[in-house]
């Protein structure tokens, strides 16, 4: 539901009003096995505004939930709102602030916060309307604020989205604060978007997307990129906005096998591995997981410096584990391994491993690249070491690949990785 990769080591904060927008959001989180800490402040807008952070505090205790909640009333003189005040320049440091507190005080790992589309199109307008050269016209769906990656989930989603989410999974909520601003501060744009029809909105969006053609067509082509292939290019990667650099990096690591929680120095410590100067690096992530630079692009993988296996054949023969199966008692001139190479160690390949491939030597890495062969297989794949320490064979890989060679060699391979 959420296009988020959860870890169940982490804790996530959710930003939350009792508002039908953030509890939908509180509700998805809960339904992807994640129990967010819930934060809200209450700024004492509109009359009876407690009654709702007395029902969200229920709300938290029936579901186990912490709650974390600022009351404007108990600032101090010299941080409460006074009058003359921008307050809503003064709403956000304070909402900003106390995140910041309660991340730091829990190592967060994320806050997520409910902006909708509506939020988006309204800022787009505004913007519009002001004539903000070079805006952005938008919120990214993730981005770093003061040491906190903030992530928005919901931009996908129209406020009547998530009204009937909430009613069709009777989430609680309150309409409170809305009907308040309906009456009294509801700004003429909001008033705009809510009379929207379903092709006015979508015309909207698409002048929104005409506008940044450039930029919205390199995001999506990229995010697309990520979707179909194991690869990330690097060149493409490089050129994104800090945001969308965020977004896309969280987006192809969230397809690791295991879960990784990436911190604000971690996008820094990525962006300047990018940059490296070398055709081939690894950078460690989490757990096992390693992003590996080969050239221009990026993988998800072991590190490839750690042989996997090494075995010894000390004369034609066979050979059976859990990576291949091999026969080579009746020879392997067929694969340019001769009588002369043996002893023959076979290994996985390391980066500065080489391969003569048309009177020109190679690196290994680099086949595994133009072969397309997939990550997870690039570590695994055995390579044939003579007694001399020369590479003298690299089994071909090609999905579907059918071998004509009289010896025997058979890789214990699913079949989508054939």
């Amino acid at each position: 539901m959420l296009n988020f990769k959860f870890s169940n080591k982490a804790k996530y904060l959710c930003a939350c009003t009792y508002g039908p927008e953030s509890m939908a959001l509180v509700d998805m989180i809960q339904k992807e096995g994640i129990k967010p800490i819930v934060v809200c402040i209450n700024y004492h807008q509109f009359e009876n505004t407690t009654d709702d952070y007395i029902q969200l505090a229920s709300y938290c205790g029936q579901k186990g939930l912490i709650f974390e909640y600022l009351d404007a009333k108990s600032l101090p003189e010299e941080e409460a709102y006074h009058e003359g005040d921008n307050f809503k320049a003064w709403a956000r440091a304070l909402r900003y602030r106390f995140f910041k507190q309660v991340y730091t005080k829990h190592k967060a790992a994320g806050l997520f916060i409910a902006h909708t589309q509506d939020d988006l199109l309204e800022l787009y307008i505004m913007q519009r309307d002001h004539n903000v050269k070079g805006a952005d016209y938008g919120m990214s769906e993730i981005n770093e604020l003061d040491g906190m990656i903030v992530i928005r989930p919901l931009l996908r989603y129209t406020k009547q989205d998530l009204f009937e989410y909430n009613e069709e999974n009777h989430v609680p909520f309150s309409r409170a604060k809305e009907d308040y601003e309906n009456q009294f501060v509801r700004n003429e744009i909001r008033t705009k978007i809510n009379a929207l029809s379903e092709i006015e909105r979508e015309n909207l969006i698409n002048s929104m997307l005409y506008e940044k053609a450039d930029k919205f067509e390199l995001v999506q082509d990229f995010r697309a990129s990520i979707d179909e292939g194991e690869e990330l290019e690097i060149r493409p990667l490089i050129a994104l906005a800090p945001d969308e650099f965020m977004t896309a990096v969280s987006h192809f690591v969230s397809k690791a096998i295991e879960t990784v929680v990436l911190e604000p120095e971690d996008f820094a410590n990525i962006r300047k591995f990018c940059l490296t100067p070398v055709p081939y690096a690894t950078l460690h992530l989490d757990g096992d997981i390693y992003l590996i630079k080969q050239y221009d692009v990026l993988l998800l993988g072991r590190n490839y410096e750690e042989i996997v296996y090494e075995y010894t054949l000390e004369k034609p023969g066979t050979l059976k584990n859990d990576y291949f199966e091999l026969d080579f008692s009746m020879g392997a001139e067929d694969r340019g391994i001769h009588d002369s190479d043996y002893p023959i160690t076979i290994r996985t390949a390391k980066p500065s491993d080489r391969f003569m491939v048309h009177g020109y030597l190679e690196s290994v890495h680099l086949l595994y690249s133009t072969w397309k062969m997939p990550p997870r297989l690039r570590g695994l794949w055995p390579i044939f070491i003579n007694k001399d320490g020369k590479v003298v064979y690299v089994p071909r890989y090609r999905r579907y690949f059918r071998e004509y060679h009289t010896s025997i060699l058979h890789m214990n391979v699913t079949d989508d990785e054939k």
